[in-house]
């Protein structure tokens, strides 16, 4: 079994049990963590998703309010009071006696003569829940569901890293059957070509973008091609990569 070494981590078999290679190859990346390879913004809505479940669930929670019914009566309290000013609080204790006795509560508002005071009435206990939760935490798990799934159905935001060789590709035409197991494996590297006309011939590779993958990745479509077409070099030495060349 013959090895071509490429630079640094980068090891490709060349031989007929690679199709076999790649399958097994294929079953321990699908084995994998599934998070392992997910965009950032999955973890974020799921953070965003368990907070506005929280927050729905506390405003479920039943929580003890005071119940008071506005009276209709009203006091005015001047501001100066025996030659000095006085405060709201004390307002409200100015006016407590003369809602005779039916204001449970008291709150003075500031005006341009005085005070103004309203007299609350309490009526007892009720058990009421926070709408305003309720809201919050249904707006961030709808957030949290979007985040979730556009991270989980695109591909990650990741900065294209620096191969540690520059390879050299092209599609030999003349013996390119347009199978397109290469736009397949590699859809950023390989393409077929559009026809804007009716022809009886199929639409053959292109190479879109050669940095659109990795050096493994386009390695293994160049090797899956049934045909060979895909020829791949080393840009810096000229050498050739795949297909090997024939040997006397």
């Amino acid at each position: 079994m013959r090895k071509f070494y490429f630079g640094p981590g980068f090891r490709v078999k060349l031989s007929s049990s690679n199709s076999d290679e790649f399958a097994n190859s294929d079953k321990k990346d699908e084995s994998r963590s599934f998070f392992q390879k997910k965009d950032p913004l999955v973890y974020l809505g799921i953070i965003i998703l368990i907070i506005g479940l929280a927050l729905l669930a506390y405003g479920f929670v039943p929580v003890r309010q005071a119940n008071y019914q506005l009276l209709s009566q009203t006091v005015s309290v001047p501001l100066n009071q025996s030659q000095t000013f006085i405060s709201a609080d004390q307002a409200a204790q100015i006016a407590q006696p003369q809602f005779n006795g039916n204001a449970s509560n008291v709150v003075c508002v500031s005006s341009s003569v005085g005070y103004t005071c309203y007299g609350q009435q309490f009526l007892g206990w009720e058990m009421v829940t926070s709408n305003s939760a309720k809201e919050y935490g249904g707006a961030m798990i709808v957030l949290g569901f979007a985040s979730f799934y556009l991270g989980y159905r695109y591909e990650p935001l990741t900065i294209k890293k620096r191969e540690l060789h520059s390879i050299r590709i092209r599609v030999d035409e003349d013996i390119c059957i347009a199978n397109a197991v290469c736009v397949n494996l590699a859809p950023k590297v390989f393409q077929l070509k559009k026809q804007t006309s009716p022809s009886l011939l199929a639409p053959l590779a292109y190479v879109v973008d050669p940095s659109g993958a990795t050096n493994d990745e386009i390695l293994i479509a160049a090797q899956m091609c049934p045909t060979g077409a895909i020829i791949i070099e080393d840009a810096e030495t000229g050498e050739r990569i795949h297909p090997p060349l024939p040997t006397s």
